[in-house]
């Protein structure tokens, strides 16, 4: 049996075998973000064959979805009692995570628009997005809020987002290697599903394998049920707005909403630049590990380094440099004399997004503890819900942009670019992206203003509270 409990004075510590298995869900998103973001723009715009004005009109539509179906389930989940004798969150989380690993069987089975046609493609691509984001979203709005109700302590909060780090990474490195591996192997034709069948069943052994730590254990349940006994339930609009008003919140949500936003963009924009700039195979694509290697060797080194510049700090230094590197893809030579800017360049962002990844669950930690003493309430379902509504405005940045790159400059997706058509993928992925990410970092500053001193002082105030 795991040992789940350090005695650490007032506040429940957990063991890192616990901490670890919490965050494999973090595993799971980012090896399915990684795998969506570098391959599913390709695989529809050059395999399947969907039109750049459906495709944009697909995400806009799938945006709105997402920044209706997200805040909703957090509202709906915050306020239901249905299961609460297993845990408040736990149930949740099982009713989204197994379905959601099965979905991206579903689309990438996509047929061809030259065989199906648009039509068909257009309501593919559009209807299993939805499907796999409502999944997703029960899932993850759970998991995530259940974090800063069951990781109190500020060491253990940290320790999670170090693990999680590496947890990511690992994730992306898996998000990276399968879909190239078996793509290059067995071709487009039957590769892509390939992929996905095997990324499904790696997702489901890692959510079984997280079940030791969403699990809520008596203290949790019986603390819940004694705030739902109090609790009254405010309209979800009038929640909504008093999260929009918290400038600590909007300024963490738009720091990550734009870092998103960049780094979503950057690796979408990858394969295309690796068939068209550096004139490679699929295999050229692995040159990411280089960013994973990058993240592994200096996540400890930030971790280190937030104690003692502090977190906000941290986060800035690391999105604004992040941001710059990009510039990098403005440079890069034809053929093979670009690949060692790009090594240089994917070396460089892997050693300060760690900084930023690390910084993630705290950051949020400390914004619903801030949130639960100002209100009197935990509300981390609709912070975490809110946030990934305004989350999904990337999505439609992203779209926009490759919509912008294709029609202004005429950049052909399926291949067979002039140098001119190519200005247009060097721009969409070396100066949009810095763009980006010094508008979050610049909310991020002005907004977000907890102190160090003031997330310690909230741990005890919430323990004394019993919220």
């Amino acid at each position: 049996m795991v040992k789940e409990e350090i005695t650490s004075g007032e506040i429940k510590r957990y063991s890192k075998k616990i901490l670890a298995s919490f965050q494999l869900g973090n595993f799971v998103n980012l090896m399915m973000s990684q795998m969506y973001s570098q391959q599913l723009a390709f695989f529809y715009q050059s395999e399947v064959g969907i039109a750049i004005t459906l495709y944009f009109i697909a995400q806009i539509i799938y945006m709105i979805w997402n920044m209706i179906n997200d805040p909703l389930l957090g509202y709906f989940c915050d306020r239901s009692t249905r299961f609460i004798k297993y845990g408040k969150r736990f149930p949740w989380i099982l009713l989204g995570a197994i379905p959601y690993c099965f979905m991206v069987i579903i689309i990438y089975a996509a047929p061809k628009a030259e065989e199906a046609g648009q039509a068909t493609v257009f309501l593919w691509f559009l209807l299993s997005q939805c499907l796999m984001d409502t999944f997703f979203s029960l899932y993850d709005i759970n998991r995530f809020a259940l974090f800063p109700d069951k990781i109190r302590h500020n060491k253990d909060r940290r320790i999670a987002g170090t693990i999680t780090t590496y947890l990511e990474t690992s994730g992306v490195l898996t998000g990276v290697l399968v879909p190239v591996l078996i793509i290059e192997a067995f071709g487009t034709e039957k590769g892509y599903l390939y992929m996905s069948i095997i990324i499904s069943a790696i997702a489901l052994a890692a959510m079984l394998m997280m079940i030791p730590g969403v699990r809520e254990d008596k203290e949790i349940i019986e603390r819940r049920i004694h705030i739902e006994e109090k609790k009254q339930h405010e309209p979800f609009f009038s929640n909504m707005k008093d999260a929009i008003k918290d400038r600590n919140f909007m300024g963490f949500m738009i720091f990550f909403v734009c870092y998103s936003g960049c780094m979503g963009l950057v690796m979408a924009s990858l394969p295309f630049v690796v068939r068209d700039i550096l004139q490679m195979s699929k295999i050229g694509e692995l040159f990411v590990l280089f960013y994973i290697f990058g993240v592994i060797f200096t996540t400890p080194a930030w971790y280190k380094l937030s104690f003692k510049i502090g977190i906000k700090r941290t986060v800035m230094i690391c999105g604004t440099v992040l941001g710059s590197i990009m510039l990098l893809f403005l440079v890069i030579p034809l053929g093979e004399a670009g690949i060692p800017i790009v090594i240089i360049g994917f070396i460089a962002a892997g050693c300060v997004d760690g900084g930023v990844i690390t910084m993630n669950m705290p950051l949020f930690s400390s914004v619903v503890d801030k949130a639960t003493i100002n209100t009197g309430s935990r509300r981390e379902g609709l912070y975490k819900g809110t946030w990934m509504f305004f989350a999904r405005l990337s999505i439609a940045i992203q779209s926009a942009i490759f919509w912008f790159v294709q029609t202004f400059f005429q950049y052909d997706p399926r291949g067979n670019n002039t140098p001119a058509q190519l200005i247009g993928l060097r721009i969409q992925v070396g100066v949009f992206p810095i763009i980006i990410m010094l508008i979050g970092v610049a909310c991020f500053a002005l907004l977000y203003r907890i102190t160090p001193e003031e997330m310690e002082a909230n741990t005890l105030t919430l323990r004394e509270l019993k919220l």
